[in-house]
């Protein structure tokens, strides 16, 4: 009895890492960043997304989008671009993201960056 109760615990162990969420591993520009504007936003995740339950959308810091913006996946699927269709203006500005990946659960956060 106490065997089968400590090899499920283990393959329970071992199964977790394959559940765990995305998570976002870095940012181009980086959180808190002040930059120039960019042609390209960055999000790098810890495993590929789905594509069409995942995105994120650029938004200045009046709380209004920051315009058209083409959002692009990797072909690995574990990053993610924003393209903004013209060149940002100074100011904050937040990247709202949200993804899905082999777990099917949803995350979301937020990268905040300043254009100078």
């Amino acid at each position: 009895m106490y065997r089968m109760i400590a090899g499920a615990m283990l393959f329970a162990m071992a199964a977790a890492p394959a559940a765990a969420h995305p998570k976002l591993l870095a940012s181009m520009p980086a959180e808190g960043a002040a930059v120039g504007s960019p042609a390209e936003i960055r999000l790098q995740f810890s495993e590929r997304l789905f594509s069409k339950m995942s995105g994120a959308k650029l938004v200045r810091a009046d709380g209004k989008r920051a315009g058209a913006v083409a959002v692009n996946f990797a072909e690995d699927g574990k990053s993610l671009m924003l393209v903004p269709a013209k060149p940002l203006a100074a100011g904050g500005y937040s990247v709202e993201w949200y993804g899905v990946a082999g777990d099917t659960h949803r995350v979301t956060g937020t990268v905040h960056f300043t254009v100078r």
